[in-house]
C-alpha cells in the first residue's frame, strides 16, 4: 500500500470532516433561498404588484387580515418604546 493517500481519502480541514459536496449543496440551497426572498421583496416594491398581491390575498384569506392588523397594533407601542430607549 502506498504511503501517499489520494485527496479523496483525506479529510478536508475547511469542512470539519463533512463531505465537501454536502457543504456545497447546503450553500447553494441557502443562497437560492436568499435570492428568492430578495426577488420577492424587490417585486413587492412596485406599487401595482403590491396592490395586485394584496387583492389576491384578501380574496383568498379574508379572515387572515384582522388578526394580523390586531397583532401589529399590539407590537407597535413596544417597538416605539424600544426605539426611544435605544436612542438615549
Amino acid at each position: 500500500m502506498s504511503m501517499i493517500q489520494s485527496s479523496a481519502e483525506q479529510p478536508d480541514d475547511r469542512t470539519n470532516g463533512q463531505d465537501a459536496t454536502e457543504a456545497r449543496d447546503i450553500l447553494c440551497l441557502s443562497g437560492g433561498a436568499a435570492l428568492m426572498i430578495l426577488g420577492g421583496g424587490l417585486a413587492m416594491t412596485h406599487p401595482a404588484i403590491r396592490r395586485s398581491a394584496k387583492a389576491a390575498i384578501s380574496a383568498l384569506m379574508p379572515e387572515f387580515q384582522e388578526p394580523l392588523k390586531a397583532g401589529i397594533r399590539g407590537v407597535l407601542p413596544d417597538l416605539e418604546r424600544y426605539l426611544r430607549l435605544k436612542s438615549m
